[in-house]
């Protein structure tokens, strides 16, 4: 009987002293909770995020070849497209300015790509400038291949030199021909062409064609980004 009662005794010292361990480490572990959360953040690397394929990719890669727009870039306002990697809408109108010496001003009219305000002019009657209708724009391709690769359209528009682009004298769907007239491969509205007035408006492009490329990149699956 009181070897069971040691026996017992023993089995409840053994768990208090487990107890206190285990309430000591608790203790611990809460006392320098921000210290061991850093030391797991430090000491944990991070999966790779999945690409586009869903491959853990991310290898720079040279590519070599010619460009193909697969969508091209459009002006819808206008209805202007190009095989291009973008393309550049450039309004220009025909418009009073005013040059003053002391209380003297002459008028004169330019082709110009800013608006030119006619309401601080000293004599604003008879010299109105009007708002041009469009301004400035670009627009890029929505998909751009070379060989089975599809290519990020800033990439792509890095490697190339920037042009001229003279509208086809069909190119205007039959609304907008009504309107804008093509001379020279530029659009004009408002007026003669030969004989502008203020208000007149002048629209040419400029586009980055595609064409022969070197590229180096990032691959990520069948996509390729800059670096």
């Amino acid at each position: 009987m009181a070897s069971r009662k040691k026996k017992t005794g023993s089995t409840i010292f053994v768990w208090l002293v487990v107890l206190a361990v285990l309430t000591g480490i608790g203790w611990w572990l809460w006392m320098h909770r921000a210290r061991f959360a850093e030391y797991m953040l430090q000491n944990t690397t991070p999966s790779a995020p999945p690409s586009a394929a869903g491959e853990k990719t991310g290898d720079v890669i040279h590519l070599h070849g010619k460009l193909q727009v697969v969508t091209p870039p459009r002006d819808t306002a206008l209805g202007v497209s190009a095989d291009a990697v973008v393309l550049l809408r450039i309004v220009e109108m025909y418009q009073w300015y005013e040059q003053c010496e002391g209380d003297e001003c002459r008028y004169g009219t330019v082709w110009s790509r800013m608006q030119i305000n006619s309401n601080a002019f000293h004599e604003r009657k008879g010299h109105e400038n009007p708002r041009a209708p469009f301004s400035d724009a670009r627009f890029q391709a929505g998909e751009v291949k070379l060989g089975e690769f599809s290519v990020d359209v800033a990439l792509a528009a890095g490697q190339r030199p920037l042009i001229e682009y003279p509208v086809p004298a069909d190119a205007l769907p039959p609304n907008l021909a009504a309107t804008f007239s093509v001379v020279d491969g530029l659009l004009y509205a408002g007026g003669d062409p030969a004989h502008p007035q203020p208000g007149t408006l002048r629209i040419r492009y400029r586009i980055i064609p595609a064409g022969e490329v070197e590229i180096t990149g990032v691959k990520y699956g069948h996509r390729v980004e800059a670096k």
